[in-house]
C-alpha cells in the first residue's frame, strides 16, 4: 500500500519536471546575437533604427530590447503598420529575423534618467 502513494508522488515530479522543461525551452532566446548585429548591418535596420536599436523620433522606433515577443516582431517585418517597407522571406529569412531579434534583445537597457548627470543639473 505504500507504494502507490510513492508512484504517484513520483508521477507528479515528473510532470513537473517537464513542465519546466518546457517552459525553459519556451523562454530560450532563438537565434544568434552576433550574427543578428552583422544582419542588422548589413541590412540596412541601423539606417532607421540606429546602430543598436536606439531609434529616433524622425526615423524609427526604438528595438533594443524590444518587448514584442518574435512572433510578434517578425509579423512586423512582414507586414509592417507604418511606413517601414515590408521585409519577404526571400529577402529576410525567418533565421535571420531570429537572429535580429536576438541581436535586439542582447542590448543593455538603456540608462534611467535620473542616472545620467547632465539631466540632472
Amino acid at each position: 500500500m505504500r507504494l502507490l502513494p510513492l508512484a504517484a508522488a513520483l508521477v507528479m515530479l515528473a510532470g513537473a519536471a517537464a513542465a519546466q522543461s518546457q517552459a525553459a525551452a519556451q523562454t530560450a532566446m532563438p537565434g544568434d546575437a552576433g550574427k543578428g548585429k552583422a544582419i542588422f548591418m548589413a541590412d540596412g535596420c541601423f539606417e532607421c533604427h540606429g546602430q543598436v536599436g536606439q531609434g529616433g523620433r524622425a526615423t524609427g522606433p526604438r528595438l533594443a530590447r524590444t518587448q514584442l515577443p518574435l512572433d510578434a516582431f517578425t509579423q512586423q517585418l512582414r507586414q509592417p503598420s507604418n511606413e517601414m517597407p515590408p521585409y519577404e522571406p526571400a529577402v529576410v529569412p525567418d533565421a535571420d529575423i531570429a537572429n535580429i531579434y536576438a541581436y535586439l534583445q542582447s542590448l543593455p537597457a538603456p540608462q534611467a534618467g535620473k542616472d545620467i548627470p547632465l539631466l540632472n543639473q
